[in-house]
């Protein structure tokens, strides 16, 4: 049986509803978001500041706009938060148009949409709460793009998406290797760049500070949702910790770079894995990056139930223990577990991409070092 398209926009506005009401700050005990601490934190319901300019904001331009106009629309915090939700909405139908349109043309079953998009915990959890939504909308607008040849307007896309989370940077060498000849790969890098680089530079020339307030405020972060957080469990560690994570950001990133086979999408959810794998900080609502890639892949590998489990656990026990950030915590289990899961997944990529399965190479493994004791 295929599943209509309507039946995902009907799950999908199920899903976000019940978000909206998980996190509506006018409730007395509502999840956490952090569009809601933005409210409070920088003191909206008094005063009007302008992120960048009058005050520091740590997410990109674009971002920081977003934020700007639903607390400039919403005279409380009430209208703010429905205002940021309708946003939000608008780029998670967009992320599902564009998926629908990518399993269509790959005669991919909308069950992964479904599921992945629409019924996922995490989708449930964090898509009103941050800009994760809107970074996997346009970042997946921007491979459709590039899929269909229109490189320009797949370059600005991918610009826009800098503009509210700069991770798809790192994707930039794998998407040239997709374009054909170097006049269109030059192309599409400057385009991708210049725009993101003016934007930033503007905003730099009218507040010297904006670079540091902004790109800086991550850097500075300690360890947080990081699975190697048991390997470096004191703070004083943590610029170790960091080095030992960029290690392995490089090599993983080289790898995938190196690899024959992947296709676009394959190489783009290997990247992200990576990142996500090596980072210092992964917050849990960045898991979203990969949903809407796996449902074009046609992928749903039995790790990835295990893996949605412990990354909706962690924000649903966050404020419910004493030290979230202590190794031993539930918290940070939780998230060594979403480590080990993302890690199988990313394995089961890899290998599908040269067209073998993880068991098989697990056997073959097996049987080579069978022989080599023999």
């Amino acid at each position: 049986m295929r599943i209509r398209r309507e039946v995902i926009y009907a799950a999908a506005i199920a899903s976000f509803t019940l978000s909206y009401m998980i996190h509506n700050p006018g409730l007395s005990k509502y999840v956490y978001s952090d569009i809601v601490s933005f409210w409070h934190r920088e003191g909206w319901s008094m005063r009007l500041r302008i992120p960048y300019i009058e005050a520091s904001f740590e997410y990109p331009p674009l971002a920081g706009f977003i934020t700007f106009l639903a607390a400039a629309l919403g005279s409380n915090i009430a209208a703010y938060y429905s205002i940021f939700s309708a946003i939000i909405l608008i780029f998670y139908i967009l992320m599902l148009e564009v998926v629908i349109r990518i399993c269509e043309e790959r005669d991919i079953g909308l069950e992964y949409a479904l599921i992945l998009l629409c019924l996922s915990p995490s989708m449930i959890l964090y898509s009103i709460y941050n800009y994760d939504v809107i970074f996997a909308a346009l970042f997946t607008l921007s491979l459709f793009l590039l899929v269909k040849g229109r490189l320009t307007s797949s370059a600005i896309t991918f610009s826009a998406t800098a503009l509210v989370k700069l991770i798809n940077l790192i994707t930039l060498p794998f998407i040239l290797m997709y374009v054909e000849g170097w006049k269109n790969r030059i192309k599409y890098a400057l385009i991708s760049i210049l725009i993101f680089a003016f934007v930033n530079l503007v905003l730099w020339v009218m507040n010297p500070e904006f670079i540091d307030g902004t790109y800086f405020y991550h850097v500075r972060w300690g360890l947080e949702n990081a699975w190697y957080l048991m390997l470096f469990p004191n703070s004083g560690s943590w610029d170790m910790a960091k080095l030992f994570g960029m290690f392995l950001m490089a090599y993983g990133l080289l790898k995938i770079y190196l690899h024959d086979g992947a296709d676009l999408i394959q190489r783009v959810f290997m990247a992200l894995s990576v990142f996500l794998l090596t980072n210092h900080v992964f917050t849990p609502q960045m898991l979203l990056w990969l949903l809407p890639l796996l449902a074009v892949m046609g992928s749903l590998p039995v790790p990835y139930f295990f893996l949605d489990l412990a990354n909706a656990g962690i924000i649903l026990l966050w404020f419910e223990v004493p030290d979230p950030l202590s190794p031993d915590s539930p918290t940070q289990i939780l998230a060594l577990l979403r480590g080990v899961m993302l890690f199988m997944i990313l394995l089961e990529i890899y290998f599908a991409s040269k067209g073998v399965r993880v068991g098989e190479k697990i056997e073959e493994m097996a049987q080579h070092q069978v022989r080599a004791e023999a």
